[in-house]
């Protein structure tokens, strides 16, 4: 699927091809704020564009703190810092990094007085959005706008020259985006091509795989696409190849965690009920439209959302999952970014978009870069496709661009980038290769970065690893040292050896790095809800994925050493005699290497959550001898934990169901917010009205002011003043029961069910409580 972004070159002028675009008069007291995007070859300017053509722009500012942001965002992500795990709050991250306030209202009111209509601030106080129209940005930024037919023969429209803004704001303006739409996503789907069958799917059928592996089991629509197609797999089946069923064996299956998508197409809510009716899943799917959502689903659409909605409920099935989707625009990535991240909603976030580096404004590399930095301070994890076109990622059928280069924001030293293999065998034990089938079947993404220095979780990697090359010299990105490397991890991608799904209303396969993210990020989620990790997040993983693959590879790791008999030898499409070459342990065609799922978690989670070392034994006593010896101070006594003093489900034979709750903080911390994830049977209504009319926070005997929403089968609830220990109570109208639960109850049928408490604390600490409620 779309692994890549591609976006139309970007070049040194307009004179070089004889396209001219004419700016608007500069403002007397404006200043430049980045740069104006040039029109590629072939391109033809077609007029100024309509004057009430409607803009959303997103003004993105600069931190408070550049440099101790990063310095931040990579200590409290390195195992061994002092720092580590100690992941901020949004409004611990808007206080400590955002734009100051009168920052905030500096840019605003200059922006304002130029006649833009801005809104309020994000709530990290890195952005402001603004709506204008063609007219009103043209005299606001002292730029203007033509309408351009891009080689492809689409008309889009961009600015003239760099947009401007009043001296006064300018040292806090980091970049505008929205300017121009010359940014085309193409779809880079890797489907496989028929056969394919029709939809709708027969029921789930346990047992008619050959893998069982605890996870919801295929039904026989699904094992016959994998039969007629000869190869590719089923959910159950990756979940063994990668070793995820030591989670399910234990009972884990993602409750309690909410897993968030970056989308820049529509989904099919019928295709995805069709694989949900197919395994027999129920997760929750949540979409969320940024700028106004992505449109309505068009037959040409690729079945990119299904694709990745589908991996995570098949891996990570009791998860909740929100689909943040908007349209294919220039600032989508960044606008989807940020609602993430400053909703903090979700942990884990997978995305199968980009675009090659050499394509990127400049705007977006700092904007996004920001953000991926408040993310990983605040405990967030981003997985990222690698791109589906080898070492030369700004090929496609539009731009014959044949230079080695790679995607962002894969490559963006915040972020994971997950590269693509072969995956020849799915049972033990597996045989994987590098994927690079040439420019017709593709290639895992991966090379070398032309933006970013190489970051210290690789350039003081183990040497084990083989991480730091001669081909990363600085040279590439023209800073000191080296440069980064992608991608960092990799999976199955290869689209003859791909993932079968439920897409534009057939079953079939498709491939992709688009799917080996979303993989990763179930993983994660898995990892992020074991016991092991106790209730806090691995957050940004590269700094120990990498620190795990120097300690302990052949335990956490397998090994993509080779490619497939008769194959290409690297990941260059169209020359399989340079590089990059899978080796020993890291390389750049497969990173460090695909998950043995259990293992590299549970070591992911023993750094996330060490455990409490015992106390040293109690000195002797000092002997009659009159000797004063010194005597041991004895080590204090680790805070204690959160914990659920109690918990009861009472009146579900009754059709009025009622769950009560006491909770209570780590010793010095207090809770910010609770999630509920609620056992089946149980509904949750779907007003806002009737659940904040049955939804009750109280402590000290006072009832608390609470912000409560729906995330899919799992209740919200946020304190607006934080407390160190709270009751909560959840019943009619929020509340309700289904009369087949109730009737099971009522005749003794059920006498227990389970549910998940998830508690967000002051400081950035989780703590969850799995419970088993005796009816």
């Amino acid at each position: 699927m779309p692994s890549s972004r591609r976006f139309l070159t970007v070049l040194s002028t307009f004179l070089a091809f004889g396209c001219v675009l004419i700016p608007a008069a500069a403002s007397a007291d404006g200043v430049p704020v980045g740069e104006a995007p040039t029109l590629p070859p072939g391109a033809t300017t077609l007029g100024a564009v309509a004057p009430q053509q409607e803009l959303n722009l997103f003004v993105a500012l600069e931190p408070r703190d550049p440099a101790g942001l990063e310095s931040f965002a990579t200590e409290v992500s390195t195992p061994g810092s002092p720092l580590y795990g100690q992941y901020l709050s949004v409004e611990g991250f808007a206080d400590r990094f955002g734009a100051a306030p009168a920052q905030v209202a500096r840019v605003r009111t200059a922006l304002q007085a130029r006649g833009l209509t801005v809104g309020a601030p994000s709530e990290n106080n890195l952005s402001l959005p603004v709506e204008a129209t063609a007219a009103e940005a043209e005299v606001a930024l002292g730029t203007s706008f033509e309408r351009v037919r891009t080689p492809d023969g689409r008309v889009a429209f961009a600015n003239t020259s760099a947009p401007e803004v009043p001296a006064a704001a300018a040292p806090y303006v980091a970049g505008i985006l929205g300017l121009d739409d010359l940014n085309v996503p193409q779809n880079q789907a890797a489907p496989r091509a028929e056969p394919s069958r029709p939809g709708p799917s027969s029921p789930s059928t346990a047992g008619t795989t050959s893998v069982l592996t605890g996870v919801p089991q295929p039904c026989a629509d699904a094992i016959e696409t994998r039969e007629e197609f000869e190869s590719g797999y089923t959910t159950d089946q990756i979940a063994s190849a990668y070793s995820l069923t030591g989670y399910y064996a234990a009972g884990n299956f993602g409750a309690g965690q909410t897993i968030a998508l970056l989308e820049e197409e529509p989904y099919l809510p019928a295709d995805i009920a069709e694989f949900q009716k197919c395994y027999g899943t129920h997760a929750g799917v949540e979409p969320v439209d940024i700028n106004g959502g992505p449109g309505p689903y068009k037959e040409e659409d690729g079945g990119e959302s299904e694709l990745d909605i589908e991996q995570l409920i098949g891996l990570a099935p009791e998860a909740d999952i929100v689909v943040y989707q908007g349209p294919n625009e220039s600032s989508t990535t960044t606008q989807i970014l940020s609602t993430w991240i400053t909703e903090n909603r979700a942990k884990v976030m997978s995305s199968s978009w980009g675009l090659c580096e050499k394509e990127t404004d400049p705007a977006e590399f700092s904007a996004i870069s920001t953000l991926l930095q408040e993310a990983a301070a605040q405990g967030q994890s981003f997985f990222v496709a690698a791109g589906d076109d080898g070492a030369t990622d700004c090929y496609d059928s539009e731009n014959p661009d044949k230079a080695i280069t790679v995607d962002y924001p894969g490559s963006d030293p915040f972020a994971t980038d997950v590269g693509g293999t072969r995956l020849e065998s799915a049972t033990a034990p597996t045989v994987q290769y590098i994927w690079s089938d040439g420019t017709k079947g593709g290639a895992g993404g991966g090379g070398v970065s032309a933006h970013w220095g190489m970051p210290s979780y690789q350039a003081e990697s183990s040497p084990s690893l083989n991480v730091v090359s001669p081909l990363a010299a600085g040279t590439t990105c023209g800073l000191p040292g080296y440069c980064r490397e992608v991608p960092d991890v990799s999976a199955e991608a290869d689209p003859d050896t791909s993932y079968v799904v439920f897409t534009e209303r057939k079953w079939g396969e498709t491939g992709g790095t688009s799917a080996a993210a979303p993989l990763w990020a179930a993983f994660a989620t898995l990892a992020n809800a074991s016991p092991a990790c106790g209730g806090k997040a691995i957050g940004f993983a590269n700094p120990a994925l990498y620190s795990i693959g120097g300690a302990a590879y052949e335990a956490n790791f397998d090994d993509v050493v080779g490619s497939r008999p008769g194959g290409l030898k690297s990941n260059d499409i169209f020359d399989d005699t340079k590089p990059f070459f899978p080796g020993s342990h890291y390389d750049m065609a497969t990173g460090i290497g695909t998950p043995i799922g259990t293992t590299l978690g549970g070591s992911l989670c023993a750094l996330a959550n060490p455990p409490v070392p015992p106390a040293p034994p109690t000195p002797p006593a000092p002997s009659d001898s009159g000797t004063n010896k010194p005597t041991a101070t004895p080590a204090p006594s680790p805070a204690p934990l959160a914990h659920l003093k109690t918990s009861r489900l009472a009146g579900v034979a009754k059709g009025a169901p009622k769950l009560t709750l006491g909770l209570e903080a780590r010793q010095g911390a207090k809770i910010e917010a609770v999630t509920i994830a609620m056992p089946p049977g149980l509904r949750l209504a779907a007003t806002k009205e009737d659940l904040a009319t049955g939804i009750v926070a109280r402590a000290g005997g006072k009832r608390l002011k609470v912000a409560v929403r729906r995330v899919g089968k799992s209740i919200q609830v946020r304190l607006l003043s934080p407390n160190q220990a709270i009751s909560l109570k959840v019943a009619s109208p929020a509340l309700s029961v289904t009369d087949k639960l109730r009737e099971r109850v009522r005749t003794g049928k059920t006498k227990k069910l389970g549910l998940v408490a998830t508690t967000k604390e002051t400081g950035g600490q989780n703590s969850r409580f799995p419970q088993t409620l005796t009816l």
